[in-house]
């Protein structure tokens, strides 16, 4: 409905009238600025509008009660936008080959949930995302007025906003989530481990008394942003593509960071701890990373912190946890590109998607309805603005910060009810990275970089799980990832980043 371009947005004169418009994320008296105000003027009715289906593409495993929460956000979303949603459920383990066809297919579609590990921009690079820089202002307007205007900045590709960003925790904080229950049962004092290193004997204990079938530390990647962050190094572009900076250099010399020698140290360490029983080496047991530690098999893991997270990884993995940091938090590109929204090339109807992610960022009954399902089914008020899980309900996605503002969430039980505020507040005083809004395009170099993803996915797996002989696989994949035209993409990224800092660090 190309007309529509010509039509003020309906969501703001929806939200207007129905008072759903506040953002807890946005009460916080921080200095971060919001980006500019859009003033609209509401000239459509949902009467006055085409009915439309838009389909929204999720990693998210498929809900047995799926199709009747959709029943009941599409009452919310035919009253106020005239359109009805059909999901499509992919498992995380399925979702980048699955999406990776169905562009190469040109099939129809209208959103997906995406993000640097998730191929954002190499499918920017191939023309798969519309950008939506016009439809962003136009039809969505309060939804980016609530939004820093860095985090949009750092949307962009070659000066244009391709993702719609899910406000949430931005500030990385590099930590080791441990079971509670295992830190006291061997008298772990958690606040002590500031580096690798001082979690060795910590992994000794909880492995001579809980046994080998156990996943003792899960998570170790080589690629992660969390590694990254621990290591200072910051990649840019999509996790794991070659060429990286310092987090704290002062030059901004881009360098393959899988020679450096922090990177090689970390995998011997990893090795290391494989070898000595920490690191589960069966890798077909990890497919089901949530059910393996709901069951009771991961003792630990690699993450991140976030105010308020005890609850969603309670949920999420069924256990009680407490951290180690190991780094200060900071805010990066790619840690705001961490979860994104963006809309198809295919999308027949772009400005009613753009009106549902309107919705689902402003509307708190409509997000939360699609993050926990149906009152009285999939969970029960225990407040105003929090909630308790029904077990075994048919609908439990617990990816709250995939599916838009997740400060608008109702909490879980023992979530303080300040826990949005802290949220935007360590968002704001997060140190930020020294090149905050730079983003790769990857056109000039994208069929390099799938070239050499296919080569780190090949080893990944295998060091970040001490699989490998560290020293001779790094010289082999080295090796590969040069044939396969990585100086190329480093010369890329140091072009662009010198043009770059060019403009923003006169």
């Amino acid at each position: 409905m190309k007309k529509l371009r010509a039509m003020i947005t309906l969501t703001a004169m929806v939200l207007a009238a129905t008072g759903l418009a506040g953002c807890q994320s946005k009460e916080s008296t921080g200095e971060t600025e919001k980006s500019p105000a859009v003033s609209t003027t509401p000239s459509a009715t949902a009467a006055e509008l085409e009915p439309v289906k838009l389909k929204w593409v999720l990693r998210i495993p498929a809900q047995k009660d799926g199709e009747k929460v959709l029943t009941e956000v599409n009452k919310i979303l035919k009253e106020k936008i005239n359109a009805t949603l059909d999901i499509q459920w992919i498992d995380a383990a399925s979702y980048i080959e699955k999406t990776k066809l169905m562009i190469a297919a040109g099939e129809n579609f209208d959103i997906m949930f995406t993000a640097p590990g998730y191929q954002f921009y190499e499918n920017v690079a191939q023309g798969a995302f519309l950008p939506m820089d016009e439809l962003v202002t136009e039809y969505a307007p309060q939804a980016y007025g609530q939004i820093p205007v860095e985090f949009w900045d750092a949307m962009k590709v070659n000066n244009k906003i391709y993702g719609f960003p899910n406000y949430q925790i931005a500030a990385r904080q590099t930590t080791i989530t441990m079971r509670k229950d295992m830190a006291e049962k061997y008298d772990i004092d958690v606040a002590a481990i500031k580096q690798l290193e001082d979690l060795e004997p910590a992994l000794a204990k909880m492995q001579a008394g809980e046994g080998s079938d156990k996943f003792i530390l899960a998570g170790p990647g080589i690629n992660q942003m969390d590694i990254m962050n621990y290591l200072k190094m910051e990649t840019l572009g999509g996790e794991g593509t070659p060429g990286a900076i310092e987090l704290e250099g002062t030059d901004y010399k881009v360098v393959n960071q899988y020679e450096q020698p922090v990177f090689i140290n970390y995998v011997k360490t990893i090795k290391s701890w494989a070898d000595k029983g920490y690191i589960n080496k069966d890798l077909s047991l990890a497919k089901n990373f949530e059910e393996l530690s709901k069951n009771g098999k991961i003792l630990s893991m690699l993450g991140q912190y976030k105010p308020g997270g005890e609850a969603e990884v309670l949920a999420r993995y069924g256990f009680e946890p407490v951290y180690a940091f190991l780094t200060e938090p900071l805010v990066s590109t790619s840690s705001v590109t961490g979860t994104m929204q963006a809309i198809s090339r295919t999308s027949k109807n772009p400005e009613r998607a753009m009106m549902f992610l309107e919705l689902i960022n402003t509307d708190k009954q409509l997000y939360n309805m699609l993050v926990y399902g149906i009152e009285g089914t999939h969970y029960k008020k225990t407040g105003d603005n929090s909630v308790e899980l029904i077990a075994d309900s048919g609908y439990a996605p617990n990816v709250s910060w995939m599916l838009g503002d997740q400060l608008n969430a109702y909490l879980l039980p023992g979530v303080e009810a300040d826990t949005p505020q802290k949220i935007d507040e360590l968002n704001k005083s997060a140190k930020t990275s020294r090149i905050m809004g730079f983003s790769f395009d990857a056109e000039p170099v994208k069929s390099e970089i799938a070239q050499t993803k296919t080569i780190i996915d090949k080893y990944a797996i295998g060091l970040g799980y001490g699989m490998y002989d560290v020293d001779s696989t790094l010289a082999t994949m080295n090796k590969e990832l040069k044939a396969a035209g990585m100086d190329k993409i480093i010369a890329e990224k140091q072009k662009q980043l010198d043009a770059w800092v060019a403009i923003n660090k006169k």
